[in-house]
Parts: C-alpha cells; structure tokens; sequence
C-alpha cells in the first residue's frame, strides 16, 4: 500500500488472499479497500519495534481479529495461521466452552485453547452468527496457488516471465513437499550455488 512517498507492507490472512487469487478478473476491485489493524511488533527490551499492518475485506473478521488477539499467547502472527475455520464456527466453539474444537486449530494447545474460552466467552454472539463461511487461514496452499506466487516473487526480482515459469516448472517437479515461497526461494538460491559459473 502506497500513501504518497510511503509505502507500507500489507499482512492480509492466507484464506483472504486465496478467495481473491480464485476470483475472476472481472469481479476484483481495483483499488482494493482493506480494513486494517496497525499494530507494532517486537519487545521493548529487544528495542527492535516495527510497525505492521494487518488487512482485512469485511469490518467484521477486523474485529473479531482484534478481539481474538487480545488473548495472551495468541498473538498476531499466530491469530493469522490458526483462523482455518471459519469465524462464526470458532466463536461458536469459544460460547459453548468447546475446548477440543479450539485444539484442533493449528498452533493451538490445551492451555491456549483453555484461555481463549476464559476470555472471550460470552462476548462471541455477534460473530457467532455471522454468515462467514470462509475461513480467514488455510492450512495449506495449493500447488497452483503457490507455483503462481513463486513465479510473481521471481518477475518482482527481475527475472523475466520465460525464465520464472521455467525455474518454478523444475523447482517444483524436483520437489514435491514444498510448502512456502520463502521454502522455493531456498531451493532457487541452492539451485544458483550449485551450477558452476562459465
């Protein structure tokens, strides 16, 4: 996102950035209007404080973000992987003390799931019956999805769009488990090391 002469990196949950991948060319907005939370990473003792932005497309998954946040040991980063359900179905959960749902959740362990339920039940109701039937995370993305991605990061470093199709058509084909672009990228780069120079 760029105001004037700034330029700010968005975090848009993983569920959010697949419906917009999958969505037809025709009905995507162009500009994009994202409900943000600014939040600043970092501990003051590291004295490393970074400001981030996390965007949303609906008000209502901002706010229940937020309140899913406040949790202590959930966290930002944590709340952006482990949403793979959708909204109404974990408010749903967390209102009825469903624990066991909670700790099916990626990154969620007994304790945390215990202290989400201690926290924030009996203020779920609204998000409970919301119509979301789109969770904000997925577990995984799709071969596909990723390949495209890996292929956007390559163009973005200057690769051209021949060449990008042709290194992730390979790097993929070689290695069936990758699970990231940061994962790809590891694999280009020990790919460039390992090809004697002329």
């Amino acid at each position: 996102m760029r105001i004037n002469s700034l330029c700010y990196e968005v975090y848009v949950p993983s569920g959010i950035i697949s419906r917009l991948r999958q969505s037809p060319e025709s009905q995507r907005q162009n500009p994009l209007t994202l409900y943000t939370i600014y939040y600043i990473d970092g501990g003051l003792a590291g004295g490393h404080l970074t400001p981030k932005l996390i965007g949303f497309l609906d008000p209502l998954d901002r706010e229940f973000f937020e309140a899913f946040t406040k949790v202590p040991g959930v966290g930002f980063m944590r709340a952006l992987k482990c949403l793979v359900r959708p909204l109404n179905e974990i408010a749903l959960a967390i209102e009825r003390g469903d624990t066991r749902f909670l700790k099916e959740l990626p990154y969620i362990g007994a304790k945390t799931a215990e202290r989400i339920v201690t926290d924030l039940r009996g203020k779920m109701a609204k998000f409970a019956l919301a119509r979301s039937e789109q969770p904000l995370a997925v577990e995984h993305e799709s071969i596909s999805e990723l390949k495209a991605e890996a292929i956007q990061v390559l163009e973005q470093l200057e690769y051209s769009r021949q060449e990008a199709v042709r290194m992730a058509a390979e790097i993929f084909a070689n290695n069936k488990n990758l699970k990231s672009v940061e994962e790809f990228l590891r694999k280009v780069f020990e790919q460039r090391q390992e090809t004697p120079k002329s």
